[in-house]
């Protein structure tokens, strides 16, 4: 099943390790940013940014929610079951 998590990215959601708010990083997760950033694996605004998806080897930068991804996700079945009805 696929994610729309904004910045016209949408990504497999087996694919995703976390998603985690960006009120919240600390220091390490900074660091750990920085690096992606290096090769150019980091993608969407920081400066519009409400939460960081990370992959194994990709960093999203989402302008939704935790809340609003979370449900997203959790609605995606709900549909694919009314669809086979």
């Amino acid at each position: 099943m696929f994610i729309y998590i904004g910045n016209d990215h949408v990504i497999e959601s087996k694919q995703i390790i976390s998603i985690l708010d960006f009120q919240l990083i600390h220091s390490e997760l900074k660091k750990m940013i920085e690096q992606r950033k290096e090769v150019k694996q980091v993608f969407g605004k920081q400066e519009d940014a409400k939460s960081i998806i990370l992959t194994e080897d990709t960093v999203y930068y989402s302008p939704f929610s935790t809340i609003t991804l979370k449900n997203r996700e959790e609605m995606y079945p709900t549909i694919n079951e009314l669809e086979k009805e």
